[in-house]
């Protein structure tokens, strides 16, 4: 049973950069704080949302930048030792933006959440 599980975790490891449906590899994310497998999830995310609400799938043109810590100043996030991402795409001809926060898991690695930013403003 063991060695499924780890046979079957370094699947997941290997596979994680390319996503067959036209994610940008992670790799392109830019100045991201996240490690590839992240970049990689993150990107998925963005990529299920993406195709729920406008029926795309392609992204690309991926861009990524850490926010200042003035950001949101009261979340959580920052209490767990994590931080605030602002990651862009461009889906079907449109740039879409989403508001990416990442922090240190109680149960090891990172919890992250990514939620779509709808104006330009920051909130």
């Amino acid at each position: 049973m063991m060695r499924r599980l780890l046979a079957f975790t370094i699947l997941l490891v290997a596979a994680a950069p390319i996503d067959k449906a036209g994610v940008t590899r992670s790799d392109k994310a830019g100045p991201s704080r996240a490690d590839r497998r992240l970049k990689a999830d993150v990107l998925k995310g963005m990529q299920r949302y993406s195709v729920a609400a406008y029926r795309c799938a392609r992204l690309d043109r991926v861009q990524a930048q850490s926010l200042p810590n003035r950001f949101r100043a009261g979340s959580p996030i920052y209490r767990r030792g994590g931080h605030w991402e602002e990651w862009s795409a461009r889906a079907c001809g449109q740039r879409r933006t989403f508001l990416v926060a990442m922090s240190p898991s109680r149960r090891g690695g990172i919890d992250f959440t990514i939620e779509p930013l709808r104006s330009s403003k920051r909130r």
